[in-house]
């Protein structure tokens, strides 16, 4: 036998190639199961007792036990920082999970429910951390400690969820006991590798991902003596290959060749790149061009934005291109004079947001005129009408202007002539009154005008009547525009953008604050008017994308 054969041997031998650390290993543990706002979870803050375990083996830990968001964001700005550095990296995360089809969340213990309102915004995102745990290929684990939970809502339910690993990372799942179980007495056995941990705990827990039988939590410190330099460099290039054949990817063959051009592996390398190169999709160059314009989600939903706002229909604002969003493309690009294949060039991008910040410009000009001759003929119909004084004339401007810039004058002064009405009206038809007033419904004041059909409040009450059946007409598209609203991602940061923009248009929506009050209702509405939207008072999508171009 040859030495390389030999040494070759050796090390599928020993499994891993031991070598001193060169960086420092990173724990992140995190047990909660004391939660101000919904169940407990039991044993959650059992998997801290792991700590000790990770400290003696070497693993700096940070550690939170029933952690608030605000823990929860501390723990993960350590992680960030000390990540770039580390050479092994274990998260523990034990307590409540929440998750909806695409999205899993860890629940800080003082999460206000669990809502996706609430975790939305509040919860650690898990495919968050998964992502940062691909930054360390073949050297990060992520333990998940729950007791399950059944669903919650159309929206929510209680549980991981399904969660898929990324390349070269393990994800164990299982209850707090197995988890700290397996990570005390298998995971952290000096030597133990990855697979051999989880095939020795696999009645506790489950695991996918990086399974392999090089990489180990915690490595001998043993050194190969007695080789040549020249043998070292063939048992290191060996490992080398044998950790490349685990990731199985074109990144890590072309780190290889790159690293060893000239290697033992290098055909076999080469093959492995052509084979999964031969099994990738195939796509056509305009797919491809799109491809390779590496679009985020967000880029994606301002495209998607932009298309909407220039009256092609893409059926959401989502940032996913379906069939809705490929169609109003190939009409974009059909009426721009361009092969219509449904998708984005650099060109089309930048041509999309010419166009679209055009159009925003003539939109804002074409509504501040619109909105200046709307309040000058208000302006002038309360001239007339409020320099005459009478209930009629108020009566008049509040039915064309019910959000007027003088409602409130309007509604002040009607005050003064119903106090005198109450004064003038016999005590049977004002008790009848109070008592429609009290109701405000269309029934009691037909039933006023039924007993005083002439009498001192009639005419306002035939007002009322009106407005009444007005809102009852209305009430159909009002709800579905709520409902539109409640089903949007409106997070307190868009809600205070809005309200800023409808304050820089000068609607008068109230405090910015991101709560929508009865002022912010009203300047909606006014803004809605004025652009010749569906008038609500609620944010809906045509709303949102011509607001916001604003």
């Amino acid at each position: 036998m040859g030495l390389r054969k030999f040494l070759l041997g050796t090390v599928a031998a020993m499994g891993v190639l031991p070598l001193p650390a060169l960086a420092e290993n990173i724990a992140m543990v995190i047990g909660s199961g004391d939660y101000r706002n919904f169940a407990d979870v039991e044993n959650g803050s059992q998997v801290l007792a792991a700590t000790r375990r990770l400290t003696e083996t070497g693993y700096r830990v940070i550690s939170a036990s029933d952690a608030t968001m605000a823990a929860l964001q501390n723990a993960v700005g350590e992680l960030e920082k000390a990540l770039p550095d580390a050479d092994r990296v274990v998260v523990v995360l034990s307590g409540a999970f929440l998750h909806n089809k695409t999205v899993t969340w860890f629940a800080p213990t003082d999460l206000r429910s669990p809502s996706l309102a609430a975790v939305g915004f509040e919860g650690l995102s898990v495919q968050a951390i998964l992502g940062y745990l691909g930054q360390k290929p073949g050297g990060a684990v992520l333990f998940l400690a729950s007791n399950g939970g059944q669903g919650t809502g159309e929206l929510i339910s209680k549980g991981i969820g399904r969660l898929k690993a990324p390349q070269g990372v393990l994800l164990v799942q299982g209850s707090p006991q197995g988890i700290t179980d397996a990570i005390n007495n298998q995971f952290l056995v000096q030597g133990r590798s990855l697979a051999d941990a989880v095939q020795l705990s696999k009645d506790t827990i489950t695991a996918q991902g990086y399974l392999s039988e090089l990489s180990t939590l915690n490595p001998t410190e043993e050194v190969v003596r007695g080789l040549s330099e020249a043998e070292l460099k063939i048992l290191a290039e060996a490992a080398y290959w044998r950790a490349v054949l685990d990731l199985s990817t074109i990144g890590g063959f072309n780190a290889y060749l790159q690293h060893y051009p000239k290697g033992e592996f290098v055909e076999g390398a080469n093959a492995r790149i052509q084979a999964i190169k031969d099994a990738q999709p195939q796509y056509t160059p305009e797919e491809q061009t799109e491809i390779d314009l590496n679009l985020t989600r967000n880029d994606r939903s301002r495209v998607q934005e932009q298309l909407s706002f220039l009256g092609y229909n893409t059926r959401g604002i989502d940032g996913l291109f379906g069939p809705a969003t490929r169609n109003a493309l190939k009409r974009w690009q059909s009426q721009n004079g361009q092969a219509a294949s449904g998708f984005l060039t650099a060109q089309d991008m930048q041509k999309l947001r010419v166009q679209a910040e055009k159009r925003a410009k003539s939109l804002a000009i074409e509504a501040a005129n619109k909105q200046v001759a709307q309040d000058a003929a208000d302006a002038e119909f309360w001239r007339v009408t409020g320099a005459n004084g009478g209930e009629a004339d108020y009566l008049a401007y509040l039915k064309k202007y019910p959000d007027g810039l003088y409602a409130a004058a309007a509604r002040k002064r009607l005050q003064v002539f119903e106090v005198k009405k109450r004064d003038q009206a016999r005590a049977s038809e004002t008790a009848k009154w109070d008592a429609a007033i009290k109701t405000n419904t269309k029934k009691g004041y037909l039933a006023y005008l039924e007993a005083f059909p002439n009498g001192a409040f009639a005419d306002v009450a035939r007002g009322r009547v009106a407005e009444i059946e007005k809102k009852q007409a209305d009430n159909v598209r009002i709800q579905a525009a709520r409902a539109e609203e409640e089903k949007l991602p409106l997070n307190p940061s868009l809600r205070l953008l809005l309200e800023r923009q409808l304050k820089k248009l000068k609607l008068t929506p109230g405090e910015v604050d991101g709560k929508f009050n009865k002022a912010t209702r009203k300047a909606l509405r006014r803004y809605q008017r004025s652009r010749g939207l569906e008038v609500s008072g609620y944010l809906t999508r045509p709303t949102i994308v011509q607001l916001m171009a604003e």
